[in-house]
């Protein structure tokens, strides 16, 4: 372990490797990477799908594999809790705000990107003939999704506490760069490195509205992203207003409403929904997990529906259609009819839903709980979701959901609920009396 560690520091530090190496085709070895790692993985197919582009099983469709997409979309989130953790425990005094802009400077794609070339992750990657040829071993994306599909694989393979030793070693002295640049940033600059790691997008500011006399003007500035208005503010100067105005945008979009921080992926996704979806006439209510997640629920995501009527989905399929990978039809299992489509935003899975119908015990029931959604706050604005009690009715319904029952129940309990909202649930899914009964016995203390 010993000489392993030395291996890995070497590569942190610049100092040349002793084992020496010809760039090949080919991708590399994976046992070469667990000895530079000091990590050996128990399930080797894990390992060599957190390096398996999406482009490589086109090419190789029959070989079993999975591509990294899965276990990067896992990686994001562990490695937005782990980084969060190792912020808070090395700087105490650190104001959230300013904690917050730090792990959003440690997890974007560019310094990834970087982790990941130091450590060679490029010449492990699977990729097809023409991703091989046009450079896709240095490209960014790659190297970035790459590192983060390895967290999500050293996280199921070797749990937190490797993981966490792993990232502290590697992220020390990239920490201690961030930390002294952005000392020297301001809010506007910050927000101009957010909304271009996250969206691609340069902010654009506006001034609303200037009052009072030529030698005491107040300025009030609105700042855009992606179309929506995400900050505003007043200063005695047109400057001062856009940096109050930055501020506000800078909360807004890192979700501090909610007290705790999102993944980055399901926060850029949920941004760019919410901005696309804004012109829509159809009502719709974030489902699943990732409802859950904004209700205060202790969990990592692995997607985002979109629960509507069936002429919302269909109206909603239009608007997200440059990121469809399955166009909305009707689709039908033993336990779930509804009209769907399947999309993907920001690298996260998303699914449009649409006159969804659950196969109840006592038949099927219509469930429209999308039409009576719990508005939560994030990005400045009300996001609808299907709420946590609605959830628990739902899952209750479906055969096999115990484990999720009982989760979403113990958090209820634990937060408190609202009997009415529980209520039009129950009245919703129109279950009998005894199993009304049994729902509401599993929020009793």
């Amino acid at each position: 372990m010993a000489l392993r560690r030395i291996h890995l520091e070497g590569i942190l530090t610049g100092t040349p490797s002793r084992c020496g190496f010809e760039r090949m085709n080919m991708p590399r070895d994976l046992s070469l990477l667990e000895g530079t790692l000091g990590i050996c993985f128990r399930d080797k197919t894990r390992l060599r799908q957190a390096f398996t582009h999406r482009s490589y099983l086109h090419e190789n469709p029959s070989n079993g594999l999975l591509s990294n997409e899965r276990l990067e979309f896992l990686g994001d989130a562990v490695l937005g809790f782990i980084v969060a953790r190792l912020l808070y425990e090395r700087y105490p005094d650190m104001a959230e705000g300013s904690l917050t802009g730090l792990r959003s400077a440690l997890v974007k794609s560019e310094t990834l990107a970087d982790l990941a070339a130091r450590l060679s992750l490029g010449e492990y990657l699977y990729l097809s003939r023409g991703e091989e040829a046009s450079g896709g071993r240095a490209r960014q994306t790659n190297l970035a999704r790459a590192f983060e599909a390895l967290v999500g694989a050293i996280f199921l393979d070797q749990g937190l506490r490797v993981t966490r030793g792993f990232l502290r070693r590697l992220l020390k002295p990239e920490m201690q760069r961030v930390v002294k640049s952005r000392l020297e940033k301001d809010y506007k600059s910050r927000l101009q490195e957010l909304a271009q790691g996250d969206f691609q997008y340069t902010p654009i500011y506006g001034t609303v509205q200037v009052v009072g006399p030529d030698h005491a003007r107040e300025f009030t500035v609105q700042v855009e992203v992606l179309g929506r208005v995400v900050g505003r503010g007043e200063g005695r100067s047109k400057q001062a207003a856009e940096q109050a105005a930055a501020k506000e945008a800078m909360a807004n979009l890192l979700g501090e409403s909610l007290g705790s921080p999102l993944p980055v992926r399901l926060r850029q996704a949920l941004f760019i929904l919410v901005s696309k979806l804004a012109v829509t006439s159809a009502p719709w209510a974030i489902g699943g997990s990732s409802a859950s997640l904004l209700q205060g629920m202790p969990l990592v995501p692995v997607d985002i529906d979109i629960l509507t009527s069936a002429d919302g989905a269909y109206q909603i399929g239009g608007i997200l259609k440059e990121y469809e990978r399955s166009p909305v039809s009707w689709r039908e299992s033993s336990v779930l009819k509804s009209h769907l489509g399947q999309f993907e935003v920001a690298g996260v899975p998303v699914e449009v839903v649409g006159g969804l119908v659950i196969a109840g015990p006592d038949g099927a029931v219509a469930w429209e709980a999308w039409k009576r959604p719990r508005l939560v706050p994030l990005f400045g604005l009300e996001l609808p979701v299907v709420p946590l009690e609605a959830q628990l009715v739902a899952y209750y319904l479906m055969p096999g959901r115990e484990t999720r029952v009982q989760e979403i129940a113990a958090c209820l309990r634990q937060k408190g609920y609202d009997s009415q909202v529980l209520e039009n649930a129950l009245n919703l899914a129109g279950l009998p009396t005894d199993a009304s009964t049994a729902v509401r016995s599993l929020l009793l203390f």
